[in-house]
């Protein structure tokens, strides 16, 4: 059933690789909550807008930061003054004490880097 909502909405599939966060604890829930939007709203980005066919997603907490890493292989040119979808996750991120910085060079895919305090 999803496949098939997706395939009307004109998405793609994507190979998601994933590095997945071992912790014991439970990190706060508003970094939770904004991990999961970005996560998510990158995810979204990639297939609808990016054309990528694979998006790598890497998450770890280093000296009380979390640090997230979303990058995709798609056509690139994303350009936060162009559009609301990056100012909004900019938006989310830095709400939270965090930061975002896009790297996205036309033809070389996006790759998002986001440091979020983790306390």
């Amino acid at each position: 059933m999803r496949a098939r909502r997706a395939s009307r909405a004109g998405l793609r599939r994507l190979a998601l690789e994933q590095a997945a966060l071992r912790r014991r604890e439970r990190l706060p829930e508003h970094v939770e909550v904004a991990v999961y939007y970005v996560v998510s709203e990158a995810l979204t980005n990639a297939a609808k807008h990016a054309s990528a066919s694979v998006v790598r997603v890497y998450i770890g907490v280093d000296g009380g930061t979390l640090r997230l890493s979303i990058a995709d292989d798609g056509i690139g040119g994303a350009d936060p003054a162009r559009g609301t979808g990056l100012i909004g996750l900019r938006d989310r991120v830095e709400a939270v004490g965090g930061t975002l910085d896009v790297s996205s060079i036309a033809g070389h895919g996006t790759s998002l880097s986001i440091a979020i305090p983790a306390r």
